[in-house]
């Protein structure tokens, strides 16, 4: 949700983040996503809108792009393969699902995953 704008950020899944308005739930507009080689991003899954971008996690992916909502181009990508690698997960659905932005920090988690990360973005200075 962004709340200068009163919009709902949703995906369906695509390369397409769609922004609707908060009270009627219409269609704004539509952006697609691209990543920083300029090749199209589908699988957008888990959305949150932190300092002005469209954070999203790609599905069956330890990626996270953060995109600006007026372009779609993706501004930030970070690899949180690290966190808790895949091979130690189990079932391949385990897989990253889940951004929330606290006060001094973002948690993430996963689809299935008994744990939670707390991390920060060293590079960017302006989240908090």
């Amino acid at each position: 949700y962004n709340p200068s704008e009163q919009e709902f950020i949703v995906s369906d899944g695509s390369k397409f983040l769609y922004f609707w308005d908060r009270d009627t739930l219409a269609e704004k507009r539509t952006v697609t996503v691209t990543r920083f080689d300029g090749r199209y991003q589908n699988q957008l899954n888990e959305l949150e809108f932190m300092d002005g971008l469209v954070c999203c996690n790609i599905w069956h992916s330890d990626d996270i792009i953060c995109v600006d909502p007026v372009t779609g181009k993706s501004v930030r990508e970070y690899d949180m393969s690290s966190l808790w690698p895949a091979d130690q997960r189990g079932d391949r659905e385990n897989v990253l699902n889940g951004i929330a932005l606290g006060k001094d920090h973002v948690l993430l988690t996963g689809k299935l995953w008994d744990r939670m990360y707390k991390v920060v973005f060293p590079d960017w200075t302006t989240l908090f």
